[in-house]
């Protein structure tokens, strides 16, 4: 066997061990050391996780977190868009650049505890909206990093192009340039979908306690010690990235590739 097979192995193993971990954990009843697999099977936390239809659960914690991670990739992104391109304008662009990494040169929690500062005087610490605003800082600066290397001159030969051939500045936006960005729009739809659905020190410090999402609750039951739920929470965490990556593979990529042809319409 060559070595790039094993190293390919080696890789898949990696990739697929934790998850199946994760599925043994979450249906084990008793598993203990020395033996390789669990001895007692049971799927209690799988319908506690079903019928749990209050808010202080698991399935109100996947609900707030699938919405608030939504809010900051639609929201982001939207904002981004327009922001990198005044950014890209700028005599100075790299030094404007260079100020959004701060959020991420900084911990996020020293960001956070600055936040919450000033969250605390405006009465959003401990409430969902003031979560939404904490993550909105780290997804909005990334959307303007990443949609800035969009606006390059081909794209603005294309939107001067349009202008010369009447379009308003609506059209120009919709017809032009969104569907030259569809691409690096999707790219940044996921990318600050993640920045939110994984946060957990925005969510704590910032939310008090009082916005239970997905990885509060994952914590809270791996410090618990409570193993079998953390697993079944951790492979909910799991599911809608995959879910996104599956289907993203599974778009012909005729509809995310840029159709500039069809703005000149």
């Amino acid at each position: 066997m060559s070595v790039r097979r094993v190293l390919a192995s080696l890789l898949a193993l990696a990739l697929v061990a934790p998850p199946l971990l994760l599925g043994m954990l979450s249906v084990a009843r008793q598993w203990r050391w020395p033996a390789l697999w669990p001895t007692a099977w049971q799927v209690q936390q799988w319908h506690e996780v079903a019928g749990d239809l209050t808010g202080a659960g698991m399935m109100g914690a996947l609900a707030r977190s699938l919405a608030l991670a939504l809010t900051v990739a639609v929201v982001a992104t939207a904002l981004g868009l327009p922001t990198s391109r005044r950014v890209a304008g700028l005599p100075r662009r790299g030094a404007w650049l260079t100020a959004l990494h701060l959020p991420y040169a900084l911990s996020p929690v020293v960001l956070a505890v600055g936040l919450l500062f000033a969250f605390l005087h405006l009465h959003l610490a401990g409430h969902l909206l003031g979560v939404l605003l904490a993550q909105l800082v780290f997804a909005y600066a990334y959307a303007v990093i990443l949609l800035s290397a969009l606006w390059t001159p081909r794209v603005a030969a294309l939107e001067d192009l349009a202008s010369t051939l009447g379009a308003r500045r609506l059209q120009v936006w919709w017809r032009v340039l969104v569907p030259v960005a569809r691409p690096m729009l999707a790219v940044c739809l996921f990318q600050t979908f993640l920045i939110s659905w994984f946060d957990y020190a925005l969510v704590r410090l910032i939310g008090q306690g009082e916005v239970q999402t997905l990885t509060i609750r994952l914590f809270e039951y791996f410090t618990s010690g409570d193993l079998r739920l953390a697993a079944t929470c951790a492979l909910i965490l799991m599911t809608p990235p995959l879910v996104t990556l599956l289907v993203h593979r599974a778009v012909p990529p005729s509809l995310l590739a840029p159709q500039a042809g069809s703005s000149h319409e």
